[in-house]
């Protein structure tokens, strides 16, 4: 957004024909008024709730300083390229009026009309002001975003699988009547859109990436996780609420998810975005047969599993922990004669010794999505 702030000791307009086909049809006419702050307003792609609030900080930071009487928005496209489609520049014009009106005199000439009007600035250093307004504030590298360098982000396998896995878990929650691909604005009440959306500043795993995959669903949603987080110097934002859509940046909420993991004792991530749900290690190499069988019932189950058959068992079991491979089964001399597997549940530390069915039955509860792997069952 950016607004063109004008002090005038007279300003008026009125309005003559409309300048395109969504212009207001509910609109004040004409206006005149004395010692006003007028706002020249230009609303742009990406405008959101976050935009909003420092827009209306914007105009009472100026309105107090310039001890005015009263404010005028006056929509203004010639600020700006980068233009709002009309509905979500009105909606966002009317709420910024909506929001100052609790504070200030506000008026709001119409958007979408060609108006004549007359302006005659008062002539002090404050009398002629602009900013342009961007969402959020520089985002920095933290010693915290490597928990998503963890996992490949912005483009490995592991990063595509959880992006995905959190669509397909927001879907869950909204239950949209229809999925839009695309960034359109032109949202159907009960459906949802996927935006894909470039970055502002420098490039940062998950929170920044090239596109930003952002979630709009037009209807208001419970979501069980934080508006905003912080790590050591960054403010992310993970979800909105405005003008009756919900919007959920899925980058934040990877982060989120991956930042309060990073913070337990034993890391662990809900299973639902867990890459791989077990992994199997037999013991000896002449065993890998076996493996290759169980992997194969578990696949065909649903779930996600890899088979690590590499250098010695102290090293796959440890490199199991530093991925963070919920479930480890071992599979030695024993498992392969009762046809069981030796598990260890990254969760709880235990272990303890389980049939396939059963390890079935306890994953599914724990991860009702279910999404198929995408990487191969042997590593």
């Amino acid at each position: 957004m950016i607004q063109l702030f004008i002090h005038a000791s007279n300003f008026s307009y009125e309005t003559k024909e409309k300048a395109v086909d969504l212009a207001e049809e509910d609109y004040l006419p004409s206006l005149k008024k004395e010692n006003v702050l007028v706002v020249f307003t230009a609303v742009e792609k990406g405008d959101d709730n976050e935009v909003i609030e420092k827009a209306v900080e914007n105009v009472l930071d100026v309105y107090s300083k310039i001890k005015a009487t009263s404010v005028v928005i006056y929509p203004y496209a010639h600020l700006s390229r980068n233009l709002s489609d009309p509905v979500t520049a009105i909606s966002i014009l009317k709420e910024i009026e909506k929001r100052l009106k609790e504070k200030v005199e506000v008026y709001r000439s119409p958007f979408g009309w060609y108006k004549a009007f007359t302006i005659s600035c008062i002539g002090h250093p404050l009398s002629e002001l602009s900013r342009r307004i961007t969402k959020g504030s520089e985002l920095v590298k933290t010693e915290e975003l490597d928990v998503c360098n963890k996992f490949g982000f912005p483009y490995s396998a592991n990063a595509s699988f959880m992006k995905n896995a959190t669509l397909e878990y927001l879907k869950t929650i909204f239950k949209p009547e229809s999925v839009i691909l695309g960034n359109t604005e032109d949202i159907p009440k009960g459906s949802m859109a996927v935006k894909f959306l470039q970055p502002q500043g420098r490039p940062l795993p998950c929170i920044n990436e090239d596109p930003r995959m952002i979630i709009v669903f037009n209807g208001e949603a419970k979501l069980d996780f934080p508006k905003n987080f912080h790590d050591s110097k960054n403010e992310v934002k993970v979800w909105d609420f405005y003008d009756g859509k919900t919007s959920v940046d899925i980058g934040g909420l990877i982060y989120y998810i991956l930042f309060k993991a990073r913070n337990m004792p034993t890391p662990i991530l809900p299973l639902w975005i867990s890459p791989i749900h077990v992994r199997l290690l037999p013991v000896k190499e002449n065993m890998l047969q076996v493996a290759i069988e169980f992997a194969n019932k578990l696949k065909d189950a649903g779930l996600r599993v890899q088979i690590d058959a590499r250098e010695s068992l102290g090293n796959r079991i440890r490199r199991a922990g530093t991925e963070w491979i919920p479930y480890m089964g071992i599979i030695g001399e024993r498992e392969i004669k009762t046809g069981t597997l030796t598990i260890r549940i990254r969760g709880n530390n235990d272990q303890r010794t389980m049939t396939l069915d059963e390890l079935i039955s306890i994953i599914k509860k724990e991860d009702p999505l279910l999404i198929p792997q995408n990487v191969p069952v042997s590593s």
